[in-house]
């Protein structure tokens, strides 16, 4: 892979060596109160190529002008 950092590591139960009754909907404190559908509208559209650059350049914007991640 030449994008290395695109690379997300997944640990299992027994690479973490953590209990499975903390773990999963049992093991959560958290409840769930009520769901939300949020439509987000878009104000102004771009075309891009599918180059690497352009994509790249694309994902910069999106993450500093906070729309992902």
């Amino acid at each position: 892979n030449d994008r290395p950092e695109l690379i997300i590591p997944e640990w299992s139960v027994n690479d973490i060596d953590a209990d499975p009754a903390q773990l999963g909907l049992t093991g959560s404190p958290t409840k769930v109160k009520s769901v939300e559908n949020v439509v987000l509208q878009a104000k102004d559209s771009k075309v891009i190529s599918s180059s690497d650059a352009e994509i790249e350049n694309m994902m910069v914007e999106l993450i500093e002008n906070h729309t992902i991640g």
